[in-house]
């Protein structure tokens, strides 16, 4: 129950009271948006949405008496913009008695975020970002992203944040730096795993007679996945033999398709692994899907 959270009548009289209505539409675009994001990634919405509904409501006030008062780091005086999350979420702590240790961590991150955030802290980070009022360049991507890959979705926005707050001369808080690093590091030992994925599958296409298997890095490229592993049947019938051969091998390494396009009678088949995706065709259908060509400028993998 967001009960357990939140006296939610008293925050919103308080968010009412104290803040302008621009700030209280953000605010509610912010509820939307954690709430929905709880909801794909399997988080507990109540919490996101006591989390969105706390994160801004000191957003609008002088804070550095409270920042005494708190014995929050004195770098924040004068930076309303990094303070008032410090500040809500050490109010939340000690006047509120809220005792949920990730939902103070979400509320006092959501600005700049940090290295090793929890799913709650990813969530309304990127709640934050991209509320439906949000109106700045590249905040499309980061919406579309925040949805299919939440963890690029945070290296992402972090990554713009960081060049914005450059670019403008401004204070760069230090958690904003290593969070960025930090999701760097992470996408880059991914991509390594999945590039073993992609030759697992490579190799079960090929051991059962797959025409010209190649795979494809993308990652460059592409916001939905980081290779292309692509095979031809002599036949409709041995094109879903391959898929199946490439399916098998990765579900022996516990990864799972996420959703399976084609199959009967279409001459191609996409199985959909998340940092992988493999497809297959009949030689015919490969020719007129031209996937090679249309990722032409991308590297092939040397995986023999």
């Amino acid at each position: 129950m967001i009960t357990d959270y939140i006296d939610k009548d008293k925050v919103i009289q308080y968010l009412d009271e104290h803040l302008s209505e621009k700030r209280r539409r953000h605010i509610k675009g912010v509820v939307e948006t954690a709430v929905s994001l709880a909801k794909q990634y399997g988080a507990d919405p109540e919490k996101a949405e006591a989390g969105a509904l706390y994160h801004d409501m000191f957003k609008e006030r002088d804070l550095d008496d409270l920042i005494d008062r708190y014995g929050l780091p004195q770098k924040y005086k004068g930076k309303r913009n990094l303070a008032h999350s410090k500040v809500a979420a050490a109010v939340m702590e000690n006047e509120l008695h809220v005792t949920d240790r990730d939902l103070i961590n979400a509320v006092s991150y959501h600005t700049t975020g940090r290295p090793a955030m929890s799913l709650l802290e990813k969530i309304l980070f990127l709640a934050d970002a991209i509320e439906p009022s949000r109106d700045y360049p590249g905040v499309d991507e980061a919406r579309r992203l925040a949805y299919k890959d939440i963890d690029r979705a945070c290296l992402y926005s972090l990554s713009r944040s960081v060049d914005f707050v450059r670019s403008q001369g401004k204070y760069l808080d230090e958690d904003t730096l290593h969070a960025r690093d930090y999701y760097e590091n992470q996408l880059k030992e991914r991509k390594m795993d999945s590039r073993t994925l992609a030759i697992e599958a490579a190799k079960a296409m090929d051991a059962k007679l797959g025409i010209d298997v190649v795979i494809i890095d993308v990652a460059e490229r592409s916001s939905f996945t980081d290779y292309l592993v692509v095979a031809s049947g002599s036949s409709e019938r041995q094109a879903e033999a391959l898929a199946d051969a490439a399916e098998d091998r990765l579900a022996e390494l516990n990864v799972l398709s996420r959703s399976t396009e084609g199959r009967r009678n279409t001459g191609w088949i996409l199985v959909d692994f998340g940092d992988i995706v493999v497809n297959v065709f009949t030689e015919e259908m490969r020719a007129k899907y031209n996937i090679e060509g249309v990722w032409g400028d991308c590297d092939l993998v040397d995986w023999k």
